[in-house]
């Protein structure tokens, strides 16, 4: 079963990160054997499209992978191009059985290797192991510092050689250089094994450039709490100066409506981060609670947003004396609107913000939920709730989903028995409800507004498929 809903993340939604034409359109989900659209997950947040690139690859190497293609069932892993930062999903293994071909002769495994190998005998990386290791001798506050010591885990066996390493009180730390290209694979196992050991991976970069960084370095950044180290010529000499294992951080603060992208730099020393071997992560400033705290915050805001505009409509709506009157004024929104509306920012900053343009709000939904809501004819020349239920249910089925749901919320339900004198509403029901069983195309919702009905009615949440 396909999903419905686009996958969405962040506070933005901008263009796919995925490439145009994927050869893998369409992955499995293997923990709830739903079938994605490949551009729908990789989205357009960059920040979560790097975790979920992290997630998959720790999945496969744990041999629990997270997606399977849909054609073959082979477990994918997600690769960015290296001209472009945009994704497609690709096969571990091919058999010939698929009938997208997405690997060469030499497996991204090898070419890492390869890679990685080469890179750690290079000048500029021996010359950035004797920074690191002379920083944390001067600080005073390291134990056991070594340079490509072997570390092998009492628990696993297993065997690694970090650039260096240090005892930081108790805890092992394995301090790990990074100069250049991308390498998913190592830093996903290398991630996993110190998990296991109890110990504490620290990556270190020899410079970190918002434009112009590579997505190995965002492997790292966008996995560690959106923080990132830098060791230099310049920090070793002021950790020797001022006794401190001193370091330059770079952090990411969280992008808000009308805030302005951007990176913070400073000069920290080591005592000052907050270690989380668990997660293994090291961080100076705590991206993650800080952006849950704005996010909170946000809908808090919003929500008052959504109990201003549903007092606003009401208003509108009582002043007018025929529903022609009314339908003519809060269609042509926003005018008429409260001017201070967008000086805050809810027209732009809410769902609101698609109807801002010559797209025209569901008048005739809004009325019947506002009536719902308030017990009386919102918008609509009837004298009492039911001849607004009798109008929905015949007028605009398509409504009547969302209707029901708040007639249950609102407990409605006495008010609507009380009030069918006839007894015309309940034979209105009898005939329309196992319409509504069989799913009958006229009673299906409108998945146009359904964006716009959750922000001002979360109440009404879940509203019916």
């Amino acid at each position: 079963m396909r999903a419905e809903q686009p996958y969405r993340a962040g506070f933005d939604v901008g263009p796919s990160l995925a490439v145009d034409d994927p050869k893998v359109a369409f992955v499995l989900d293997t923990a709830t054997g739903q079938e994605l659209r490949a551009q729908d997950l990789i989205g357009s947040d960059m920040a979560r499209a790097i975790e979920l690139r992290f997630e998959i690859k720790k999945s496969i190497q744990e041999d629990r992978a997270k997606y399977l293609c849909s054609e073959c069932f082979a477990p994918v892993s997600l690769i960015s191009q290296v001209s472009v930062r945009k994704f497609h999903f690709r096969h571990t293994t091919e058999d010939g059985s698929c009938s997208a071909i997405t690997r060469g002769e030499l497996s991204q495994k090898d070419i890492n290797a390869r890679k990685y190998n080469g890179l750690k005998e290079s000048f500029a990386h021996r010359q950035m192991k004797q920074w690191l290791a002379d920083s944390l001798h001067a600080s005073g506050l390291f134990t056991s510092i070594a340079q490509e010591a072997r570390w092998t885990g009492p628990i696993t066996g297993a065997w690694r050689k970090p650039d260096v390493s240090a005892l930081f009180g108790d805890l092992k730390v394995a301090f790990e250089i990074q100069l250049s290209t991308t390498f998913i694979d190592v830093i996903a196992e290398r991630w996993r094994f110190y998990q296991k050991e109890g110990g504490l991976l620290f990556w270190v970069f020899s410079r970190f450039d918002e434009d112009h960084r590579r997505l190995m370095q965002d492997d790292v950044f966008y996995n560690n709490n959106q923080n990132a180290f830098i060791v230099s010529e310049s920090t070793r000499n002021a950790s020797l100066a001022s006794g401190e294992f001193l370091l330059d951080c770079v952090w990411a603060t969280p992008e808000l409506p009308g805030r302005e992208k951007g990176l913070s730099r400073q000069r920290i020393s080591f005592q000052q981060l907050n270690l989380d071997p668990v997660h293994q992560q090291a961080y100076f400033f705590d991206f993650r609670s800080e952006n849950e705290r704005l996010a909170a915050e946000l809908m808090s805001e919003q929500a008052g947003w959504s109990a201003q505009f549903g007092e606003w409509w009401v208003e509108a709506a009582d002043k007018k004396t025929s529903q022609y009157d009314v339908e003519d004024a809060l269609s042509d929104f926003p005018a008429g609107a409260p001017r201070h509306w967008d000086e805050w920012g809810m027209l732009s900053q809410s769902p609101l913000s698609e109807y801002t343009a010559g797209k025209y709000l569901p008048v005739a939904l809004l009325n019947a939920l506002y009536s719902a809501k308030h017990g009386r004819p919102i918008g609509l020349r009837r004298r009492q709730f039911i001849e607004v239920a009798h109008y929905v249910a015949q007028s605009h089925p398509q409504h009547l989903r969302w209707f029901r749901r708040a007639l249950e919320v609102y407990n409605l339900r006495s008010l609507l028995k009380e009030q069918d004198k006839s007894g015309k509403w309940a034979k209105r029901v009898k005939a329309y409800v196992p319409l509504l069983r069989q799913n009958d195309m006229r009673y299906l919702p409108d998945e146009t507004y359904r964006d716009l009905i959750e922000w001002l009615f979360p109440e009404l949440k879940p509203l019916p498929q």
